[in-house]
């Protein structure tokens, strides 16, 4: 598990059926059980400017426009992760470090 890579999330907690989310962990620390990361809604979010918007590829596996939350940090057991569905470009994941850095005022 990779910082970019994109993984459903299986957990009723966050919603009824697996989701997509992306990996925001410093690779460094992979030796924890737990995984740092965002998750996707395809919910037209453009109007909240901490919401990255991500449009569909080859490489990242979504099949719709679809949203970075990164209002909506969590951490997880990795074990709740469930398929790798593909990764973020590297500008992709440039922009969501500048809004983690935003909203979290680092």
């Amino acid at each position: 598990m990779k910082r970019g890579e994109i993984w459903t999330l299986r957990d009723r907690h966050y919603a009824s059926k697996a989701r997509p989310v992306v990996i925001i962990q410093n690779d460094a620390f992979d030796i924890f059980d737990s995984v740092i990361l965002c998750l996707f809604t395809s919910f037209d979010s453009s109007q909240f400017e901490v919401r990255v918007p991500i449009t569909p590829s080859p490489e990242n596996g979504l099949h719709s426009l679809s949203y970075v939350m990164t209002d909506k940090i969590v951490t997880v057991d990795k074990t709740m992760l469930g398929e790798k569905i593909g990764i973020l470009s590297d500008a992709d994941m440039a922009l969501i470090s500048e809004h983690l850095r935003k909203i979290l005022a680092l």
